[in-house]
């Protein structure tokens, strides 16, 4: 343990080094967002070249063309009121490509961040509680799972958190109101350059949902502080942040008997009995991280480094995730509900934390993440070296493992791209794991200002995984239940067709599982035979002439073994509005927003373990849940009002998604979001 305590002392002094050598200013680029157009400004008439031992060198037409589009990109936002943001992407190394931030009324009313996804989710109803994604998603990386979250759509995460750059401090405001009824939820963003090319920000989210029945209140708040900084000459580029996300809900096991709401025999929803009356979860997450990388080129032509020669990328990122997770209950066998009490026949009081340390290194002939290309060949290795120690009040393991990795990737004439990945497990629970795969794509259009997953084209992916099982299938020991497994390794096979034309885009999913790991009623199981899982997702955001809006998200989902996964065949989200423009005011939308799943069995939820699991006893969909809204915009304010569930009890009351658990009943919402560029 004093090893790997040196070790990381030691990264941390060669940081502070590179931090201590870095010069005092730097510019940060822009690119416009994906949902609009970009922000226009006019490009600096003369470039300035740094001054030399050698005699100056002059530019041809094409280089000077670089050169001031890219100063353009190494400047700052230049009108009050841009905002620019970017997402770091797994293996970028070099100049992120920043958005420029938009505000559109578009889908504003969706605060319910599990309807935020471009995906479908199993949903318990009430804000703040637990979620399941529907559609399958293969892994990508090798590496430890604990197991999988269901906090997911709630938790701020490095990968959906903004980067920012703005020429002004910028401040947004968010907050949706029930009428005083049973939410609150706040949320408070700030950024600001505090030197050039150096950014901090931080953002702060609050949810505090009362529910319809007893034991139903869920709390959550998400806190993050990040920053970047890039070097005025591009070569140094780090990001930084820490998160912290906390989850507290009460867990009442859902409703006793369904037919009490199906039928609305009571229509006081605190009078329908529930499983649990006093039982709590709660999650607590801090993760600490950075992430940087030095570009090694020679600047005797140019300040920007694309326009020198290059000798690659070494890029270094730095994780720590601390997790708590904790569920208590006061139920006794008489209650009926779990039928197992090994320890405390009265109350339940359980604890797991882990404690997930990561480092990567990689070099990289040039950066693996963004376009344009500029190079017919480029190609990156390095290793991921995990130490995980988890532990309940029980037991406790640590691992150190570690995972080499390569990727190659091809540009032919900038329209044809091939890129494959592949990693390999050694030491520890993930003992020879590895993950691969292989992609090609062609795209419909030159354009080189877009990076490749915002350029349309047609993207073939095939895939395959080897891993063993998450370690809740693995280990578990409560008072309720207790099992302790050596499983075969799961396989995955995969084939996936995305295609983008237009703001259209379709993405299919077709895996061959096998050893598959899920979990039932009474524990962990393992598939005995292989099977097949498709999906095929499909959506557009787009407007029909001048004065209608309509957005679209349809699932199709196919299982070949529903004795060891449920899907429903068909999902959709809809949402159809009227625009109607206001001079000087933008505009305001009137619309229905529609749900609906076909019926199946769908996963149930498991209290204790805080884990959806699978049943084939109640099925639940096949029900429109329709929404009205309202959505203007005053100035730089957003505002909206929304009637959930307006056609409840017009085609029954069984809208009901995780067994048990109803979703909410007819209610309005209001919600006002307010931005500060000053």
């Amino acid at each position: 343990m004093k090893g790997r305590l040196g070790s990381l002392q030691g990264l941390f002094v060669v940081l502070l080094w590179l931090l201590c050598c870095l010069p005092s200013k730097a510019q940060l680029p822009e690119e416009s967002f994906p949902g609009g157009q970009p922000t226009q400004t006019q490009p600096p008439e003369t470039v300035q070249v740094p001054a030399t031992d050698q005699p100056p060198v002059a530019l041809t037409a094409q280089q000077r063309r670089d050169s001031i589009r890219r100063a353009k990109l190494a400047g700052l936002a230049r009108n009050k009121g841009e905002n620019e943001f970017y997402y770091d992407l797994y293996m970028q190394s070099g100049l992120p490509r920043f958005d420029t931030m938009r505000f559109p009324l578009d889908g504003f009313q969706k605060f319910d961040p599990a309807y935020q996804h471009n995906d479908f989710r199993n949903n318990r109803g009430s804000l703040g509680m637990p979620d399941q994604p529907i559609e399958y998603n293969p892994r990508r990386t090798a590496g430890f799972s604990l197991r999988t979250n269901p906090f997911s759509s709630w938790f701020y995460t490095q990968e959906n958190t903004p980067f920012m750059q703005s020429k002004t401090p910028y401040t947004y405001l968010y907050f949706v109101n029930n009428f005083g009824q049973d939410l609150n939820f706040f949320r408070a963003i700030h950024n600001q350059n505090v030197a050039r090319g150096l950014n901090l920000g931080v953002d702060f989210r609050v949810y505090d949902v009362y529910g319809a029945y007893t034991n139903s209140r869920s709390n959550q708040y998400n806190v993050r502080v990040t920053g970047n900084y890039i070097t005025r000459d591009a070569k140094y580029r780090i990001l930084f942040g820490y998160i912290h996300n906390v989850a507290a809900v009460g867990e009442n096991g859902g409703i006793r008997t369904d037919s009490l709401f199906t039928k609305n025999m009571e229509t006081n929803r605190l009078r329908i009995p529930v499983s649990l009356s006093d039982a709590r979860t709660r999650w607590r997450e801090n993760k600490y991280f950075f992430k940087q990388s030095y570009h090694f080129y020679d600047n005797q032509k140019d300040s920007i480094a694309e326009n020198n020669k290059s000798y690659g990328y070494l890029t270094h990122s730095f994780e720590i995730q601390d997790l708590l997770m904790t569920y208590r209950d006061q139920t006794t066998a008489a209650d009926g509900f779990y039928e197992n009490f090994f320890m405390n026949p009265a109350e339940s009081r359980e604890q797991n934390v882990l404690m997930k340390m990561t480092n990567r290194v990689f070099y990289s002939s040039a950066d693996m993440e963004t376009l344009p290309f500029g190079y017919a060949f480029k190609f990156a290795a390095g290793f991921k070296n995990e130490y995980i120690r988890w532990h309940d009040k029980m037991v406790f393991h640590d691992w150190v493992q570690w995972f080499p990795f390569a990727r190659v990737q091809i540009d032919f004439a900038d329209r044809f791209v091939f890129d494959a990945y592949l990693d390999f497990g050694f030491g520890g629970y993930n003992q020879f794991d590895f993950s691969g795969w292989a992609m090609f794509k062609y795209l419909f259009k030159d354009d080189a200002q877009r990076s490749l997953p915002k350029r349309d084209g047609i993207e073939v992916r095939l895939g395959v995984n080897r891993f063993e099982p998450d370690w809740i299938y693995t280990y578990h020991a409560s008072n309720h239940f207790y099992w302790e497994n050596d499983w075969r390794k799961n396989m995955e096979a995969y084939l996936q067709l995305e295609v983008g034309l237009k703001g259209w885009w379709l993405r299919a999913k077709a895996g061959l599982l096998q050893d598959y790991s899920f979990l039932k009623a009474d524990g962990p199981a393992q598939a005995e035979r292989e099977f097949l899982v498709v999906n095929v997702v499909a959506g557009k955001n787009l407007r029909i002439g001048k004065y209608v809006g309509l957005d679209n998200l349809l699932m199709f989902a196919y299982s070949s073994a529903p004795e060891y996964l449920h899907v429903p065949l068909f999902s959709l989200q809809e949402n159809v509005y009227g625009i109607i423009p206001i001079k000087g005011l933008a505009e305001i939308q009137v619309g229905l927003e529609f749900l609906y799943n076909t019926s199946y069995y769908a996963d149930a939820y498991s209290p204790v373990t805080a884990s959806y699991y699978w049943q084939d006893e109640v099925r639940t969909g096949n029900f429109v849940m329709m929404n009205v809204f309202l959505n203007f915009q005053v100035k730089r304010a957003n505002l909206f009002v929304k009637g959930l569930n307006i056609a409840q009890g017009l085609f029954g009351h069984n809208y009901i998604q995780t067994p048990h658990y109803p979703l909410v009943d007819r209610c309005v919402r209001f919600g006002v979001s307010w931005r500060f560029f000053d």
